[in-house]
């Protein structure tokens, strides 16, 4: 019995002119099938007593056979819970949401992350996750070198390395300080990875690698490609861990962050359910968005 194909796609983004969203809507009409950006801030919903209705620009969005979603790109909670709203909807409608709401919504949540990765008895850092500034600074005295993170973000955005001497003496100040601008009221430590000077970003397509890299250097201690970090080839087999890793949040598009340590040993730091793969393509002899589209183009 032959694949059936999807007729009609949706690239949810709410930058559709970024380099991941034309490449897939390029990728996807080579195969015949007709995409559109749906950009976020441009849909409305309208309902009534019988009756729920998604559209932009007069397109039916019920009507796509599936929707992939390329970045949330809300900051503000209002926006947030919208989006998150019609995402639900649209899958309740019988679209196919990439990844899923519930695996999007765990993702973003390091701290649920985490507790995933663990319960799958995966490789993770020594971690605190609490909202007790008390505990978190034990934890900083205990187990300097560590890092700091927010519990939801992404980016590198607000990854803090505390090792200095005076960060140390002035921790309940530096604890507070970061959660007005980061954390929220929440804290998430751990032990610092000492790497080689790289880590490893894998990026898991429906269970399977589809493409590695190591990313070399970047601002403070992120390697993040936003950040500055560079791409080269990665030599080092992580397809077991990462598909271990995607599988234990039930992801389909998956990127995820490993760091080896100075004695080869492999962490998981971070689950991506928005992954862009930039960089993953400077050192890759195929085109990325092509090998996707074909993969979502049937089902």
């Amino acid at each position: 019995m032959s694949p059936k194909h999807v007729s009609k796609v949706g690239l949810f983004s709410s930058d559709p002119l970024s380099r991941r969203a034309q490449g897939l809507e390029e990728s996807f009409r080579k195969l015949g099938i007709d995409a559109i950006q749906v950009i976020p801030w441009k849909v409305s919903r309208k309902g009534a007593t019988s009756k729920h209705e998604i559209s932009m620009n007069g397109v039916d969005l019920s009507s796509l056979d599936l929707l992939i979603v390329l970045d949330l790109g809300a900051n503000d909670i209002g926006a947030f819970f919208n989006r998150v709203g019609l995402l639900s909807a649209l899958t309740e409608m019988g679209v196919r949401v990439i990844n899923s709401v519930s695996s999007i919504l765990l993702m973003r949540n390091k701290a649920e992350t985490m507790r995933r990765l663990i319960s799958a008895g995966l490789p993770v850092p020594r971690t605190l996750i609490t909202e007790s500034i008390d505990d978190a600074a034990r934890f900083v005295q205990t187990h300097y070198p560590c890092v700091l993170k927010p519990i939801t973000g992404f980016g590198g955005l607000g990854v803090q390395l505390i090792e200095r001497e005076f960060d140390i003496d002035n921790i309940y100040d530096y604890l507070k300080f970061h959660s007005q601008m980061f954390g929220k009221g929440a804290y998430l430590l751990q032990e610092y990875v000492r790497s080689p000077g790289f880590d490893i970003r894998a990026l898991v397509l429906n269970n399977e690698v589809l493409a590695t890299m190591q990313r070399v250097g970047g601002e403070g201690i992120t390697t993040n490609i936003h950040c500055g970090g560079i791409p080269r080839r990665n030599t080092i087999d992580v397809s077991e861990l990462s598909v271990k890793a995607a599988s234990s949040v039930k992801g389909n598009l998956v990127g995820v962050d490993i760091i080896p340590d100075m004695e080869g040993n492999l962490w998981i730091l971070e689950l991506n359910a928005t992954p862009g793969w930039a960089g993953l393509q400077q050192v890759t002899d195929f085109d990325i968005s092509e090998r996707i589209a074909y993969e979502f183009g049937q089902i």
